[in-house]
C-alpha cells in the first residue's frame, strides 16, 4: 500500500553485510513483464537475419534493453523507496521502456525511450540526492553518468541515421564499464567520500530472475499452441519434450552455479563484482539465442522440413556461449577457491576434476555439433539435433552432479570460511 505522496528512502543494505532480505517488488516483476516483450521482439529480428552482422545488432539492441533493466535493479538494490513520487518517476520509466519495445530497432522512436528510461533514472537518483544527505557522494557521480548518457541520446537527433548504433555502443560501454570501473576506482570522488552498499542479495535474485526472463522466451518457443489441430502430431510433441529438456537444463547449469551468501562474487572483491555484472550482461543474450534455435527447430517440425546444417549452430553455438559465460561466472565466485589448500589429497584430485568436466563442457557442444554436421551431411533431422543437444545437457548434469555427490560422501560439500572485510567504504580521489 502507497503510504505518502513522498517519502525519505533509506538504503538497502549496510557494510557488516547483516542486513534485512529484500524479495523482488511488484513493479520490479511488472518491469520484467516489459522485458519479456522486449526478448520476444530481438529474437524475431534474429531469426529473420541469421547472419554475423544480425547477431551484432541483435547483441547490441538486446544489451541496450538489458543495460537500461540493470540501471533500474542496481538502484532499488540500493535504496528502498516506494512512495508515490517515486511510482510517478517508474512509470515514465516504463513508459520509455514500452516505447522501446514498440518502436523495436533503432530510430527516433528507440532513443525516445532511451531517453525517458534515463530521465526517469535520473529524476529517481535526484530525489534520492535531496531526501537522504548520506548518499550524495555516490548518487552525484550516478547523476552525472545518467546525465552524460541523455546528453549522447540526444545527438542523434542532429547527427544523421548512421550515427545512431554508433551512439548507442558509446552510450552502452559508458553505462556498462566506465561507471563501473568509476565506482571501482573513485573517480570523481573525494577522500572523504561514502560509498552506499548494494543489497547483494536482492541484485543476486533479480538478475536470476532476468535470465528466466531469457530462458521463458525459449520455453515460448518450445511449446507455442497452433490453430491447426494437424500441426500438433506425435513428431512435435516430441520436439516439445526435448526442446523443454534443453531449457531445463540450462536452467539446472545457471543455478547450480550459486555460491554460498558469504561467497558470492560480488563479497569477494570490487572487481569481481563487476565482472558478476558484465558476464550476466554477456549471458543474457547467449540464452535468448537459444531460443531462435528452437524457434527455427519449430518451424522445421512443423513443415516436416530437414534443418539446414548451419543453422545447427546456432543451437550448438549458443549452448556453448552460454557454458563459456557460466564458466567465466563460476570462476569469479570460486576460482582460487576450489580446490582449497587444506583440501586433503583427494578432494583437490575430486574439485580438479569438476573444473576438468565443467571447462570442457563448452567445447563438447562445438564438437557435438560439427559430428552432427558431418553425419547428416547438408541437411539436419531438426529431432536428432535435439536429442544430441538434451542428451550433452543431461550427461553434463549427471557428470557435475556426480562430482558433488561425492564431495558430499566424504563430507567436503561445503566451502571453508575464510576471512572477510566489508569492501572498502571510503574511496581516495583520482
Amino acid at each position: 500500500m502507497m503510504r505518502t505522496f513522498m517519502s525519505h528512502p533509506t538504503l538497502s543494505a549496510n557494510w557488516s553485510g547483516e542486513y534485512e532480505e529484500k524479495s523482488a517488488e511488484w513493479f520490479e516483476l511488472f518491469l520484467d513483464l516489459i522485458i519479456v516483450a522486449a526478448c520476444s521482439n530481438v529474437t524475431e529480428k534474429l531469426k529473420e537475419d541469421l547472419t554475423l552482422s544480425g547477431l551484432a545488432y541483435f547483441v547490441l539492441v538486446t544489451s541496450m534493453y538489458t543495460s537500461s533493466w540493470t540501471l533500474y535493479t542496481s538502484f532499488h538494490a540500493r535504496f528502498n523507496e516506494k512512495s508515490l513520487l517515486h511510482y510517478l518517476w517508474l512509470y515514465i520509466w516504463l513508459a520509455g521502456l514500452g516505447g522501446m519495445v514498440l518502436a523495436g530497432e533503432p530510430c527516433n522512436a528507440f532513443t525516445i525511450g532511451l531517453v525517458l528510461v534515463r530521465i526517469a533514472q535520473l529524476l529517481m537518483y535526484t530525489t534520492v540526492y535531496a531526501l537522504l544527505p548520506q548518499s550524495r557522494c555516490t548518487t552525484k557521480v550516478d547523476m552525472i553518468f545518467v546525465l552524460s548518457s541523455v546528453f549522447a541520446l540526444g545527438s542523434t537527433f542532429v547527427l544523421s541515421e548512421a550515427w545512431t548504433i554508433a551512439v548507442y555502443a558509446i552510450v552502452l560501454v559508458w553505462e556498462c564499464i566506465f561507471r563501473f570501473v568509476a565506482a571501482a576506482q573513485g573517480w570523481l570522488q573525494t577522500k572523504d567520500s561514502v560509498r552506499i552498499p548494494l543489497n547483494i542479495d536482492h541484485f543476486n535474485e533479480r538478475v536470476g530472475c532476468m535470465v528466466m526472463v531469457a530462458l521463458g522466451e525459449a520455453v515460448v518457443s518450445t511449446i507455442i499452441n497452433f490453430n491447426d489441430p494437424s500441426l500438433l502430431t506425435t513428431r512435435f510433441f516430441f520436439m516439445m519434450q526435448l526442446g523443454l529438456l534443453v531449457i531445463f537444463t540450462m536452467a539446472m547449469f545457471y543455478f547450480a552455479i550459486r555460491p554460498p551468501r558469504a561467497f558470492h562474487a560480488m563479497r569477494r572483491s570490487v572487481y569481481a563484482g563487476i565482472g558478476f555484472s558484465w558476464l550476466h550482461l554477456c549471458l543474457y543474450p547467449t540464452l535468448l539465442v537459444i531460443g531462435v534455435s528452437l524457434k527455427l527447430i519449430t518451424d522445421a517440425v512443423t513443415t516436416d522440413e530437414s534443418l539446414e546444417a548451419t543453422r545447427v549452430w546456432w543451437l550448438f553455438g549458443s549452448i556453448s556461449a552460454a557454458l563459456t559465460v557460466m564458466l567465466c561466472i563460476r570462476l569469479v565466485h570460486f576460482g582460487g577457491r576450489h580446490p582449497a589448500p587444506t583440501d586433503p589429497d583427494c578432494v583437490k584430485r575430486i574439485k580438479h576434476v569438476w573444473w576438468a568436466v565443467v571447462g570442457a563442457a563448452p567445447l563438447v557442444s562445438l564438437v557435438l555439433g560439427g559430428a552432427l554436421q558431418v553425419l547428416s551431411g547438408d541437411f539436419v533431422d531438426p529431432i536428432h539435433a535435439l536429442i544430441v543437444a538434451a542428451s550433452f545437457n543431461v550427461t553434463f548434469v549427471v557428470l557435475e552432479t556426480a562430482v558433488m555427490n561425492k564431495l558430499v560422501q566424504l563430507g567436503h560439500d561445503q566451502l571453508k570460511n575464510e576471512v572477510h572485510t566489508p569492501l572498502i567504504k571510503k574511496v581516495s580521489s583520482h
